[in-house]
């Protein structure tokens, strides 16, 4: 595990152009929640809605798709297939390329494959929630006042907290450590989704009904897939899983700092950015090396 965390980052810095699309689609993406927030016909809403929706599954489609060429140019690379390091660059560069190519063909399958993920997702956390509620302490407290809190200043934040019981603070405590392992479990359970949903596509040689098979086969094929590979390298599975929770906990402590100012704050963004691509990267890769 510890080699693909050095090479991903390897492949990853030297194949930046991986990261463009994300920058591109966050800033996309931002606009087009903001005019979704503008809306106060209901039409109007849920046709951006869907819109947004689609936005995304659009934009996984060709990343995730990218990240797989990134792969196999490594690869390439490694068995010095390329004449010098110019002819490399030109190739790494062209990576770019592949992302609507990536859309056209994975569109459907990363449709429903997300669909199917929210909608198993929404169902465990709606189990979680009434096991919390029969077997947990109940925490008593007003959950639009903690929402309102949550979403406010670190001060007003603080200022909440303060107002509860030492009974509430226990029973809140144990309710974010619950969640946490059920997101941790899911998490780990469907880490290699995509993954194995791309490379089942790229194995298949139906050509009889493809857009049939895309809809209705390849999605529970790669749950399915997944789980297996999961638990046939189960502590390599949990060690990524872990090392990306590490990130994710030194971001939000920078994300503090960077904060403080503007240049701080865009140097932040980049600096996100390239953490976000560098994961999905360590992810297909822990993958692709271990199926």
């Amino acid at each position: 595990m510890s080699l693909c965390i050095k090479k991903a980052f390897n492949i990853t810095r030297d194949n930046i152009v991986v990261a463009q699309p994300i920058v591109i689609f966050m800033i996309v993406i931002s606009l087009t929640t903001g005019a979704l927030y503008q809306q106060t016909n209901k039409i109007a809403y849920m046709v951006f809605f869907v819109a947004n929706i689609l936005l995304c599954t659009a934009f996984f489609s060709g990343w995730f798709n990218m990240i797989q060429k990134t792969l196999e140019h490594n690869k390439k690379a490694e068995k010095n297939f390329y004449r010098d390091d110019r002819e490399k660059a030109e190739a790494s560069f062209a990576l770019g390329k592949e992302f609507f190519p990536g859309v056209g063909e994975y569109f459907l399958p990363v449709t429903f494959t997300l669909v199917a993920y929210v909608v198993v997702y929404m169902l465990l956390l709606v189990a979680a929630y009434k096991f919390g509620m029969k077997y947990l302490p109940h925490p008593h407290i007003n959950w639009g006042e903690f929402m309102a809190a949550a979403n406010s200043t670190p001060a007003q934040m603080q200022k909440y907290v303060a107002s509860l019981s030492f009974y509430q603070l226990k029973a809140m405590n144990i309710w974010m450590f619950f969640f946490g392992a059920v997101f941790c479990v899911f998490s780990l359970l469907t880490m290699f989704l995509f993954p194995a949903l791309y490379n089942n596509l790229s194995k298949h040689d139906d050509k009889k009904n493809p857009y049939l098979k895309s809809l209705v086969l390849a999605p529970f094929s790669a749950f399915n897939t997944n789980i297996v590979f999961v638990f046939r390298h189960f502590l390599g599975s949990v060690g990524v899983l872990i090392f990306l929770l590490f990130l994710n906990i030194i971001m939000s402590v920078l994300s503090l700092v960077f904060s403080l100012n503007i240049v701080l704050t865009v140097f932040g963004l980049l600096l996100s950015f390239y953490v976000m691509t560098y994961a999905l990267v360590l992810i297909f890769l822990y993958y692709d090396e271990n199926k």
